[in-house]
């Protein structure tokens, strides 16, 4: 009965909602567009991904830094929020014709475009209403599986679309940008009156300081956790820029291919917003590590199981354990972090390790994996790819802190 009367909790569930309905009509469909349509090559579509790492890893810490000095302030949001209505006008007039002409100025623009708007504006977007949680009283995993669930859906109507006319998906994503200004619009995200009251007469001012943001640089545990970061979520997410390319192969047609994948999109992003509703139940168990843990797990099985897929349905079959892995993921890094942590600081780390870290090595991987791609083909590069994620959640299970224990009177 308590969400049901939370105005933020359900502003905030549909804002995560229809910003990853556009993440979804982008994300899982991108590598298709640059193949199919562009005709774009292996190591071409590494470049590109290799430079929405770098704007991306110029955004995050700056976003980080911001959202921890903005606090509520929604100016972050707003910018996020405006150049997403300028989704179709940039893929369909700026985008697609740089690519026929020079893949090199198309990289640029759609790394300073994609860059700012998903990789850099996710996670701020994510961090931004972990804030708002915590002051609002709801718990972030389930206003986070709105946006499993804008994902579902979008992925089978952009799957559909897609191969009726690319253009329509970008269109769309721009309809639902226009939402999000209106949702943002009615937000009201604000200190409760208690705080409120704690904070003038100063007795919670543990302001954010940008001298003592850079302090965290010299704790151990910022890099033991970049250290997971790097090995297993980035080597994960470089396993699945192309992996719609790879699962495709997998059927008589490119179309047929492309529209099962939304089907398979769609039932994988359900069961996990179905698994993120007790995600913050079962994390608050088992505690941030061991969720990191068992994620890394789970993202390591799925590549290592894609290195030796032979059949349609055993890549299906590993696409839906991505339903296990999101939820661990997310909700198990934010615990981890405000546990480890000054929460103060959450949205700084956060950029900075699960955001920063991981782009900059995106930049070198992107480029090697499309030429390990080009070289020795999908089933080799995911086995290399699937090794270095096991060995780095083996090291990062001496590496990561367990919870701290609570004090015994």
């Amino acid at each position: 009965m308590f969400y049901l009367k939370n105005s933020n909790f359900w502003i905030f569930g549909l804002f995560f909602f229809f910003y990853f309905f556009i993440m979804g009509a982008y994300f899982p469909f991108f590598p298709i567009w640059l193949h199919d349509i562009n005709h774009i090559d292996k190591s071409d579509t590494g470049i590109i991904f290799a430079s929405i790492s770098f704007f991306s890893l110029v955004f995050q810490p700056v976003f980080g830094l911001l959202s921890d000095k903005l606090g509520l302030k929604k100016h972050l949001l707003w910018l996020i929020t405006l150049l997403l209505v300028l989704f179709a006008p940039f893929f369909i007039y700026l985008f697609g014709p740089l690519l026929k002409t020079n893949v090199y100025l198309a990289a640029i623009a759609g790394g300073i475009y994609l860059g700012f708007i998903y990789n850099g504006g996710a996670p701020a977007i994510e961090a931004y209403i972990e804030k708002v949680s915590r002051y609002s009283g709801f718990e972030f995993g389930r206003a986070r599986l709105f946006g499993c669930i804008g994902w579902a859906i979008c992925a089978s109507i952009a799957g559909i679309m897609f191969t009726i006319n690319n253009q329509f998906v970008f269109w769309l994503g721009s309809g639902c940008a226009v939402i999000l200004a209106i949702l943002l619009f009615c937000a009201r995200p604000a200190v409760p009156a208690t705080n409120r009251v704690i904070d003038s007469l100063g007795a919670n001012h543990s302001l954010f300081n940008i001298r003592l943001a850079f302090e965290l640089f010299r704790k151990p545990k910022l890099w033991y956790l970049s250290l997971y970061v790097v090995g297993v979520s980035c080597t994960y997410d470089i396993f699945d820029q192309q992996f719609a390319t790879f699962f495709t192969g997998f059927f008589s047609s490119a179309q047929q291919g492309t529209r099962v994948f939304g089907y398979v999109t769609t039932g994988g992003e359900l069961l996990n917003a179905f698994i993120m509703f007790f995600a913050p139940t079962i994390v608050n168990r088992i505690g941030g590590k061991n969720a990191l843990l068992i994620a890394g797990a789970i993202m390591s099985v799925r590549i290592l199981g894609s290195a030796y897929a032979t059949q349609a349905w055993e890549v299906v079959l590993l696409k839906c354990l991505h339903m296990f892995e999101v939820p661990m993921l997310i909700v198990g890094c934010f615990k981890y972090i405000t546990t480890q942590f000054e929460v103060r600081f959450s949205a700084t780390v956060y950029l900075v390790c699960f955001c920063f870290f991981k782009q900059l090595a995106m930049i070198f991987m992107s480029v090697l994996a499309g030429k390990m791609y080009d070289s020795i083909g999908f089933h080799g590069a995911y086995l290399v790819l699937g090794l270095i994620a096991l060995l780095f959640t083996l090291l990062s299970l001496f590496t990561l802190s367990a919870p701290p224990r609570p004090l015994k009177y």
